[in-house]
């Protein structure tokens, strides 16, 4: 199983005008204590989100019908499906502040939702829908203060899930309901990470509200399913599933003791023989060049129609042979790109393009009549957006973004699930254009005490959009080549999580603040 771990990644200062030549040598008075938020306490959230969820699946013989052998024969190969949708979660937690800037804690909480997608049984060319209706966890976090008021953290920890049952139906048109199966649960794990910061947006605060942003994926063993017919009676066949939920949200937070700690002045009056050296804070207007990496999921609607060439077997071009059934993929990737910002006051402003190269791979199903499948493979995405930020603290921007998305996808070879497997047909490469939302955190690389002027760290996530595309089937050439009379659409949809090191070429020219 593939697994992603991501962290989200400062300082506030004061302004003042006097320079060294207008100060004379004079008493300073007492500094009033300022208060900042203390990260030690009981917090309680709650929040929304969307997510996708990624699953294999086979078909095993129950050993009920002779035909397919004793029970556990396996009787085809693993193909992956996907589901997406929507939750609301709640939960609650404690943190420990310690060593000024890092944070521990731990937490517990409760997704509550519909993640619907495909459950297939290959054997019997039938499908119904899955759904994960409630998940919850109980973990740590461990995070560094990037500003006083900005955590960035990674976290762990148990994940458990309830799914629904299925009622499964054939994907051959006109479709016949042929048998159930069970709601389960299943345990695991997860890993994700996220920021959180001060609910201070507008010039208006709001004491003990925070708000928090967190990306999570969850991993569980596969369970085996038996299927009942509709008529009573087992079908001779079980189908396995084993998912992988990969989810972002948002939430608000509300911290009891946000406000239990100050920083405290030196209370003695000093003498100043000259002014301190200006404090600067990033300049966020200028060109930047970033590169990273990162992971993802893909999920695709798809079906079978006749594309005309059968002699009338399939009927005319467009007849629809069988209905959807919603594929998934998932994988790695790299990614480069280039932007430029414009900041005015708290706001930051800017167009950017970037690529990304890897190998995001699942599913391209064509089950209709016969069950066949092919490993779909997203090579290459490209995009061009705009995006606006607003700044939590002054080295801390908080973005969306939307534009342009392109992608470059690898063609397969459909082979029968059933097995022994037999390469039947295969489809083109292709692109499909879209468009993309999403939105992430940038913060100056201040980590540990080590500064690096000019470099930042961002970490985004995106999901973008395509058309549904239709493939044509050829036919191998060892089955003598030449169109098959069946087409395999495909409508995908591609969800990502990266983080990327940044290098602003203007980051050091605007000072803050002179005491």
């Amino acid at each position: 199983m593939k697994k992603l771990v991501i962290a989200f990644a400062a300082a506030a200062a004061c302004s003042g005008t006097a320079t060294a030549a207008d100060l004379g040598a004079r008493p300073l008075k007492a500094v009033a204590p300022v208060p900042v938020a203390s990260w030690t306490g009981f917090y309680v959230f709650g929040g929304a989100g969307g997510g996708l969820w990624n699953a294999d699946s086979n078909v095993f013989s129950d050993g009920a019908v002779g035909f397919y052998g004793p029970a556990g024969t396996r009787l085809t190969r693993d193909q992956r499906l996907g589901g997406n949708g929507w939750f609301g979660t709640v939960g609650l937690g404690y943190d420990w502040q310690f060593n000024s800037k890092w944070v521990t804690g731990i937490f517990a909480d409760v997704q509550f939702g519909d993640l619907r997608g495909s459950f297939v049984d290959a054997v019997y060319g039938a499908e119904g829908t899955a759904k994960l209706r409630t998940s919850y966890a109980a973990g740590a976090r461990l995070g560094y203060l990037v500003a006083p008021n900005v955590l960035s953290y990674v976290n762990a920890g148990y994940s458990g899930s309830e799914w629904s049952g299925s009622t499964l139906s054939t994907l051959t048109l006109p479709t016949t309901t042929i048998a159930t199966t069970p709601s389960f649960r299943r345990d695991g794990w997860f890993i994700g990470g996220g920021v959180e910061n001060n609910l201070d947006i507008f010039g208006i605060a709001a004491p003990g509200w925070f708000m928090k942003t967190e990306y999570r994926s969850a991993f569980y063993d596969r369970i085996t399913l038996p299927e009942t017919a509709l008529a009573g009676g087992s079908t001779g066949t079980t189908t396995t599933f084993k998912p992988w939920v990969q989810t972002i949200s948002t939430s608000l937070v509300y911290r009891f003791n946000s406000t239990g700690s100050a920083a405290v002045a030196d209370p003695a009056p000093r003498l100043y023989a000259k002014a301190p050296a200006a404090i600067s804070a990033p300049s966020w207007t200028g060109l930047y060049v970033f590169g990273g990496g990162g992971g993802g999921l893909w999920n695709a609607d798809s079906n079978v129609i006749s594309d005309g060439t059968s002699g009338g077997f399939f009927g005319p071009a467009g007849t629809t042979l069988s209905r959807d059934q919603r594929a998934g993929g998932s994988g790695w990737f790299g990614t480069v790109g280039i932007g430029y910002d414009w900041q005015f006051s708290k706001w930051v402003a800017g167009v950017f393009a970037d690529g990304q190269f890897g190998d995001i791979r699942g599913s391209l199903p064509s089950n209709a009549f016969v069950s066949f499948e092919g490993r779909e493979k997203l090579r290459t995405s490209y995009a061009a957006g705009a995006r606006l930020g607003y700044l939590v603290a002054p080295s801390v921007l908080s973005y969306v973004n939307a534009g342009y998305s392109g992608s470059e996808w690898s063609g397969t070879t459909l082979s029968t699930l059933d097995l022994p497997a037999t390469d039947t047909f295969t489809t083109t490469s292709f692109r499909r254009d879209g468009w993309f939302v999403g939105g992430g955190i940038e913060n100056n690389l201040d980590i540990f005490g080590i500064t690096a002027p000019g470099w930042f760290m961002k970490s985004e996530y995106r999901s973008a959009y395509y058309d549904r595309i239709t493939l044509p089937e050829t036919i191998v050439p060892a089955f003598g080549g030449g169109p098959s009379g069946r087409a395999t659409t495909f409508k995908p949809w591609v969800q990502t999580i990266s983080t990327s090191l940044v290098y602003r070429f203007n980051a050091t020219n605007a000072v803050v603040a002179k005491y």
